[in-house]
This record gives structure tokens, C-alpha cells and sequence, in this order.
């Protein structure tokens, strides 16, 4: 590293620790203006005397290692490691740092529960998790900031891998880690403290919503490092949060374990491809990954419909609207009747939710477009009863013909814990043929099941199916398929076969689920 002046080393410390107590995830330093800090998702000026350009380029030198890229680079100080960008702005040369990618990550205690530090000490403020001894007692001071100790829970969760945080009085923060509930060891949360952190994050309309009607939901960017969609609610008079992670790194459906058949089917001119699940099954991560699929290969016009908005989609190939309800746009049902009106070749919408939002989203399928949506249910069968029974008696004859033409695939997904550690995904494929269509049409979708088990050669599979070889390959335990599972009593009897080396094939499988139809 060039050793120009220590005085300069010393003035990017001070700047970067500024940065870092403000829990910035940026540093800019430009000539002619005072350094800027990005937090969240705007810049902010320091109110600081400005940098001259003279003085960007000493830092400059000052900081970069012998031999580095003059554009991109890295240095350790302090603060460790710090990445480093220059960048032209119209003959400026603009410095940019971050926090480097081998920062250190939470930690975890014997228990695997992530140890916190939530108070707000001073010259370390920001710096999110530490270990600490076992006899410590920990305690988070009455006095501090609601916003101080968000952030410092939120980056321990970004940090750990945590799915989502749970906010309640009488109980310390925790976390949903791997599936498993994790209380956190920092002091027992009141009803000041919770009320304290809600007010810290959440916008003024949603409080204003809040207090109306006793609850609300919104998602927020946490700097750079995540997404959070958050559940507000009153429960016995006090204030209680969820706070889902969603991750800010887009992974491709093959990261994901999305079986291919689903590409092939989102790519169709036209349809109704939906995605369900219990509430946690990733379902708006399996929607993410198909609509940004969509958007690197296509020349779409993509709207989302969303409540809220989890992830962003940033336009490559397609263009990308997303609208949030609430902010946006009224309603779901009002946001698919404006969508009309508006270009689209794929909508997704975030959750079918009501008989008028379900009602829109098939007429929009039949009007030549792609649409997604997600429904609560956990089987492909439960999925298709579901819509039917949402309309009128004397309606669903109707919806039955409209639904046995528009709907494409459905996929019902669960996660389950790792052997190891981590989740997987194990999935329930529907491919709608003219038959399955026929089985709609005339009320017969109690075959469902049976026609799933004589399509696989089409990409079909039942969730107990994919349940059994997620057993098989010694990746998920045997209590925990059988927790999942759609009929645990047949599995449990194939996996004790499988135990005693009797095995089907899916070939067998096949023809005794046709027979079944043929019986019926």
C-alpha cells in the first residue's frame, strides 16, 4: 500500500466509521461535495466542510495496495476489510467503499441460536453480532433507540440466514432459522420495546392502518444487504411484528430446485400458472425466480401485482412494472382490471385472495396473457376445488369450463429441514393436458391425484412421490417427510418396503394409478 500520509489513512477511518454508526452500506467521496452516505435506498450529504478532487486522489493513493486495479480494489483497516470502486463521473474521479464480503458473519452459541448485541456502545455501534460468554448476562438498555436495535436484529438475521423475526411482548426477539423457533438470549421485550421498534420501521399510513383496523403489511429495503416484508398486529392490546427476510440475491430456478417442467410452462403464450403452499413454503421465491427467468429471455411486459412489493425485478430484456397495493393501487382485483388496459404479456399477482381477484385473474388468462398467482392450499387437487368453490353454486359449472381452458400447471410446494442444516424444496406438479382438462370440466377432479401419477413422463409428480426420494437420497430425515406428507400413512408403508429392499417403479406406480381411474 502506498504510504503517501497517514493523515489521509486516518481521515478515510474517521469517514468510514461515520459511515458505519450511521449503518450506511455506502461511502461516496467525490470532489467539489461533502461525502455522501447511502443509506437505505437515498444518498445523504454529510454536513461536512467539501472534499476538493485534489484530496479524493490522495485518498485514493493513500488506500490503494501496490499493484491493485486503479478501478477496483481492496484494503483493510480498522474497520477490516473495506472494497473500494473509483469511478469517472464526467472527468471526476468518484471513490466508493463498502464493507468487504469477508466481513465477519454472525455467530452462533452450542445451541445454534445467533447471540445478539443490541445495545448501542458507542465506537462499536452497528457492527451487528459478537460472541459472547455464556454466563453474560445481556440486557438491552430501556434507553435505547427503536432504530438502533432494528438494525442490528435485522443484520444478525441477514447474517444467520433467518427467515424471519418474531416481535413479541413478554418474550426476547425470535428467530425462524432452518424451520426452528430460536428465541434470542437479550432481555425480554415490553410492550414500550415493541411498540418502540414497530414505530422505528413502519410508515405512517400503516400505523394510520394500524390503528383502524389492527393490523398492516409492508416490505422495506434493509441498505443493500436484504428485503423485508413485515406483518404488523395487535395481540392482547399490545403491539406484535413478523419480519420475513427476502433475500436480495435473485436465485435462478435451477438454484432453486424448480423442475423444469415449470419453465417450459411459464413460457406459453398465455395461461393460468399458479403456485401454492402453506404460508413460509417459498412460494414468492419460486414466483421471483420464473419472472426474472422471463425477464432475461424475453421481450415481455411484465406487471407484478403485489402486497407488498418482496422482490425487486429490475428490467433486462422485458420491462418491468410492479405495482403495490395500498400504494400503488387500490386492489388487487382493481390493479388486474387496470392491467388490461396496460401492454401486459405476464401479470403475476401476488396472492388470489378473494372471489373478484380470482374471477379477474381467469378472465385475464383467457384474454391471451400469462398469469401467476399464489394460492394457500397444499395440493394441486385442493388447488383446483379451491377456485371452484370460491364462486357461487350456480356459477361453478361455468368456472369449471373457463378454469378446464386457461389453468396450465400448478405447483404445491413444501420446505423441509436438511440433514446437515438448510432447507430443501419438495414439489407437486400439475401439468393441465386436455385430459386433466376434461376431469375439470366434468367435475371429476377427484382423478386428479391418479392422472398426476400417470403423467410423470410430462413432468408430473405428486408431492408424496418427490417426499419419498427426498427420503431416499438421504437428504431429508424420515419424521420429516412423513410431517409434510399428503397421505403419511402410504408413505410410511413405502418407505418401510423401501427399508426391506421392495421397491415400485414409476412405470408400476403408473399403471396402478391408471387402473384406479379406470375404475372409477
Amino acid at each position: 500500500m502506498s504510504k503517501t500520509s497517514s493523515s489521509e489513512l486516518a481521515q478515510v477511518e474517521k469517514l468510514l466509521k461515520i459511515a458505519f454508526d450511521n449503518h450506511a452500506t455506502e461511502l461516496r467521496l467525490s470532489g467539489g461535495v461533502p461525502p455522501m452516505l447511502r443509506i437505505g435506498e437515498q444518498l445523504r450529504q454529510l454536513k461536512i466542510q467539501p472534499v476538493s478532487a485534489e484530496a479524493v486522489a490522495g485518498l485514493i493513493r493513500a488506500i490503494m495496495p501496490d499493484g491493485a486495479d486503479p478501478k477496483n480494489f481492496s484494503f483493510t483497516c480498522s474497520h477490516g476489510p473495506i472494497d473500494a470502486s473509483v469511478v469517472d463521473v464526467s472527468g471526476t474521479e468518484v471513490l466508493v467503499l463498502k464493507k468487504g464480503s469477508s466481513s465477519a458473519a454472525a455467530t452462533e452459541d452450542d445451541g445454534g441460536a445467533l447471540e445478539l448485541d443490541l445495545q448501542d456502545d458507542g465506537d462499536d455501534a452497528g457492527a451487528g453480532v459478537r460472541p459472547r460468554a455464556a454466563d453474560e448476562e445481556f440486557a438491552m438498555p430501556e434507553e435505547a433507540g427503536g432504530t438502533i436495535m432494528i438494525d442490528k436484529l435485522l443484520t444478525a438475521a441477514v447474517k444467520g440466514g433467518v427467515s424471519d423475526i418474531h416481535i413479541t411482548k413478554g418474550l426476547p426477539p425470535v428467530f425462524r432459522q432452518d424451520g426452528g423457533m430460536k428465541p434470542q438470549k437479550t432481555k425480554v421485550l415490553t410492550a414500550d420495546d415493541t411498540n418502540s421498534l414497530m414505530k422505528s420501521i413502519t410508515p405512517e399510513r400503516c400505523q394510520a392502518e394500524l390503528a383502524e383496523m389492527g393490523g398492516t403489511d409492508f416490505g422495506f429495503a434493509f441498505g443493500d444487504m436484504a428485503r423485508f416484508r413485515v406483518s404488523v398486529f395487535k395481540q392482547r392490546g399490545s403491539i406484535a411484528m413478523v419480519l420475513r427476510q427476502i433475500p436480495n440475491k435473485m436465485l435462478t430456478p435451477e438454484q432453486l430446485g424448480v423442475p423444469d417442467v415449470c419453465q417450459r410452462l411459464v413460457t406459453r403464450p398465455r395461461g393460468l400458472f399458479l403456485v401454492t403452499g402453506p404460508t413460509g413454503s417459498g412460494k414468492s421465491t419460486t414466483l421471483a425466480s420464473l419472472i426474472d427467468m422471463l425477464n432475461e429471455k424475453f421481450d415481455h411486459h411484465i406487471i407484478t401485482i403485489e402486497d407488498p412489493i418482496e422482490f425487486y425485478h429490475y428490467s433486462k430484456m422485458s420491462t418491468v412494472n410492479q405495482r403495490e397495493v395500498g400504494t400503488d393501487v387500490t386492489s388487487f382485483a382493481e390493479a388486474l382490471k387496470r392491467a388490461l388496459r396496460q401492454d401486459p404479456d405476464v401479470i403475476l399477482v401476488g396472492e388470489l385472495r378473494d372471489l373478484e381477484t380470482i374471477e379477474a385473474a381467469i378472465s385475464a388468462a383467457e384474454t391471451g396473457h400469462v398469469v401467476f398467482g399464489t394460492l394457500h392450499t397444499s395440493s394441486a387437487q385442493g388447488t383446483v376445488n379451491r377456485i371452484i368453490d370460491a364462486f357461487p353454486t350456480n356459477q361453478q359449472e361455468q368456472i369449471r369450463t373457463q378454469l378446464s381452458t386457461t389453468i396450465i400447471g400448478v405447483v404445491s410446494q413444501a420446505l423441509l429441514k436438511k440433514i446437515g442444516g438448510g432447507r430443501v424444496a419438495a414439489y407437486e406438479i400439475l401439468v393441465v393436458t386436455p385430459a386433466i382438462g376434461n376431469l375439470i370440466r366434468e367435475n371429476k377432479t377427484f382423478r386428479i391425484n391418479s392422472a398426476i401419477q400417470t403423467g410423470t413422463k410430462l413432468g408430473m409428480q405428486l408431492l408424496d412421490d418427490h417426499l419419498f426420494r427426498l427420503w431416499k437420497e438421504k437428504k431429508v430425515a424420515e419424521d420429516e417427510v412423513l410431517y409434510k406428507a399428503q397421505q403419511p400413512d402410504d408413505l410410511i408403508k413405502r418407505i418401510n418396503d423401501a427399508k426391506k429392499g421392495i421397491f415400485e417403479n414409476e412405470e408400476e406406480i403408473a399403471r396402478r394409478a391408471q387402473r384406479e381411474m379406470n375404475s372409477r
